[in-house]
């Protein structure tokens, strides 16, 4: 019988009984060792539901960051309140930014 459940086990799912093979061939000298590995592989697997949950989430709140700023245009430009690009006043504030910025580096460089 228990030869018979072997056979379909591998038949149905090789890699499974080949990984519990493997497993139960390790001495007694490594028992601890199966339980980690098996501990490391659980905590792998749920780490990578972890991950794609929060690449979902993320993937969403961009969506709707999108979606909320084409409302915010739309709706400026039926109230004819649209912003107008002035890019000489951004281009003098990025600089101005730089200039504060490398003068605080600066700064904390001599120890002031």
């Amino acid at each position: 019988m228990k030869s018979f459940l072997a056979r379909i086990a591998r038949r149905f799912a090789p890699r499974t009984v080949e990984n519990l093979e493997a497993l139960s061939d390790l001495t007694s000298d490594h028992a601890v060792g199966p339980l980690r590995f098996v501990a490391y592989e659980r905590e792998l697997q749920e780490l990578r539901r972890e991950v794609d949950a929060l690449r979902r989430d993320n993937r969403r709140v961009a969506e709707l960051y999108d979606v909320v700023f084409e409302r915010a245009r739309q709706d400026a430009r039926e109230r004819g309140v649209a912003p107008t690009v002035d890019a000489a006043r951004t281009e003098r504030a990025v600089s101005n930014l730089d200039e504060r910025l490398r003068a605080d580096g600066s700064r904390a460089d001599t120890g002031a």
